[in-house]
């Protein structure tokens, strides 16, 4: 193909859709490469056939797929590779919906409720972990018996977590109860409880002064308030949260 055939840039941008801009980026990112590319002035120009993939890139995109993900389904735009691609993200998208219609549901209690906060500096706790040897059973059980109300605690842009949920976080009556297998990562020592602080580095350090260990740093979990974790003189696990 001569270089008269083929399109240059802004003619291709008017036919794809897609600005000369987005499609410099898309060639820096290895996305959507130029035919040909004019080695003295690096001016782009493309094949017609390319106006295809271009206008599936801008769909993709158009329902915010990573780039990454989008460079995979080009490679079968039409078979399993891109259906399997789309499930996960439609999955993805739900998680975020879940998470923004959690902070639309918290915005409403503060327009309701107003933002008056506790001056209280006491820790008191806000969550407990029991070990058990079948999650699901155990959460039938608590259910029946005595009628906890069992849902998600925590949303990340991958996956949920669930537990027992007293209360709205914020609120004086807030808590939480998780239930664990004896192999869960969180299911290290004796005990396993969390308290709410008012201030988590000035928490932090008495505890260490006190006698405790630390061991889980200071991070700001997606989903979850700033936290770390602290080892009290007989192993038990204590989780300090950021009120």
């Amino acid at each position: 193909m001569t270089a008269k055939e083929l399109l240059t840039i802004g003619r291709f941008a008017r036919i794809s859709g897609l600005t000369a801009h987005t499609l410099r980026h898309y060639d820096d990112v290895g996305l959507l490469t130029p035919a040909d590319v004019d080695p003295q002035s690096g001016y782009r120009r493309y094949r017609r056939e390319q106006v295809r993939d271009a206008r599936v890139i801008q769909a993709l995109r158009g329902i915010d797929l990573p780039i990454e993900e989008v460079k995979e389904a080009l490679g079968d735009p039409e078979g399993p590779v891109l259906q399997n691609i789309l499930r996960r993200h439609r999955d993805r998208l739900r998680l975020q919906h879940n998470r923004v219609s959690d902070q639309v549901a918290q915005v409403d209690r503060f327009i309701e409720r107003g933002l008056t906060m506790s001056a209280t500096t006491n820790a008191r706790p806000v969550q407990l972990k029991l070990a058990v040897d079948d999650v699901d059973a155990a959460v039938t059980f608590y259910q029946q018996a005595f009628g906890f109300h069992y849902d998600v605690t925590r949303r990340t842009g991958d996956e949920e977590f669930s537990g027992f949920v007293f209360g709205n976080y914020g609120d004086p009556d807030f808590f939480l109860v998780h239930l664990h297998c004896p192999d869960d990562y969180d299911r290290v020592g004796p005990s396993n409880f969390g308290l709410l602080v008012e201030d988590l580095d000035a928490a932090l350090s008495r505890a260490v002064d006190a006698g405790a260990v630390q061991v889980v740093a200071t991070q700001d979990p997606e989903g979850m308030p700033r936290c770390c974790a602290v080892k009290d003189p007989s192993g038990n696990w204590i989780w300090l949260y950021q009120g």
